[in-house]
């Protein structure tokens, strides 16, 4: 297996590091602030194995939580662990003066073989993705 970065980013949160994980772990409101998610529901309880299904674009996608750590980070994965083609959203909170300084990492894990196509679904996440943090800031320093 290949692991292609697809995107890194961080942003500073002007809210306290537990507010923002209460904020960035309520499911029901992702679609404020993912790209192109029109709902999500939550399958199980909170932690590894957790199923995220979420609609864009009229089709119906899941992810899975790979890593969960309450107040500190989570890993949403979609893909099974033997798929050929794997997105990985990677997300740390860490304390900074007050605020939160959230950082973002989306890696596509593939198959050898499918590297071009890979690097495809990599630019194209990266675009679609670039501005999910200031997203997510303004929806977390408006939300009451």
């Amino acid at each position: 297996m290949l692991t292609i970065a697809a995107l890194e980013d961080d942003i500073v949160v002007h809210l306290p590091a537990p507010r923002v994980w209460e904020l960035l772990t309520d499911w029901a409101a992702a679609p404020a602030w993912l790209p192109d998610v029109e709902e999500m529901h939550v399958n199980g309880p909170a932690g590894p194995g957790q199923e995220l299904s979420y609609a864009t674009g009229g089709h119906q996608r899941q992810y899975t939580l790979a890593t969960y750590e309450p107040g500190h980070g989570l890993t949403m994965v979609s893909g099974a662990d033997d798929a050929d083609v794997r997105v990985e959203y990677g997300y740390l909170l860490l304390p900074d003066a007050g605020a939160t300084r959230v950082h973002l990492r989306i890696a596509v894990r593939a198959a050898e073989e499918l590297r071009e196509e890979a690097l495809g679904l990599a630019a194209a996440l990266a675009d679609a993705d670039a501005g999910q943090l200031e997203s997510l800031r303004d929806y977390a320093e408006k939300a009451p």
